[in-house]
């Protein structure tokens, strides 16, 4: 637990789930920002490279689904990605005309890197919480992304969500 006291919340927002989400991400991105800086495209390449060495996806178009980025925007991402020695394009030997895309050695040594830096940056960010609310706040966001996967079906595109909210 932290020794500073929370400060009083602006009256109005103190139950605005929306503002109370929007505090604690510009937190975590804060945080995460620095740890996942070596990976080209930050955040976004991190999740690529995540994907790809666990083999989350089957190919390129299914990753882009997962992380609900535009196909064509997936390809600038693992090519960056594959430039800078991260990931490789393999050849799918149950369809020719399909690549996986898989951590190299040296993705896998930066990916290990990076999540020990965001484990870091996390640990900040939770610092607040005691150790058995950490896990509880996990479990309940846990919860919430598998109902919304479930009833959502794919992930949605982040810049549709954008351009939805703007309007």
């Amino acid at each position: 637990m932290t020794a500073n006291p929370p400060v009083p919340l602006p009256p109005g927002l103190e139950d605005s789930l929306g503002w109370l989400l929007a505090q604690c991400f510009r937190a975590y991105g804060a945080a995460n920002t620095q740890a996942v800086a070596g990976i080209p495209h930050g955040h976004r390449g991190y999740q690529a490279l995540s994907g790809a060495a666990h083999c989350s996806a089957r190919n390129q178009a299914e990753l882009a689904r997962q992380l609900g980025v535009d196909r064509t925007v997936m390809v600038y991402l693992v090519d960056d990605l594959a430039t800078a020695g991260l990931v490789e394009r393999i050849a799918d030997p149950k369809d020719r005309r399909s690549r996986l895309i898989r951590a190299t050695p040296e993705g896998q040594r930066q990916l290990d890197a990076t999540q020990t830096a965001i484990q870091d940056a996390e640990a900040a960010v939770l610092a607040p919480l005691a150790p058995a609310e950490r896990e509880q706040f996990r479990a309940m966001l846990r919860t919430l992304a598998s109902h919304y996967i479930a009833t959502a079906g794919e992930p949605a595109n982040v810049c549709e969500v954008v351009a939805q909210l703007n309007k």
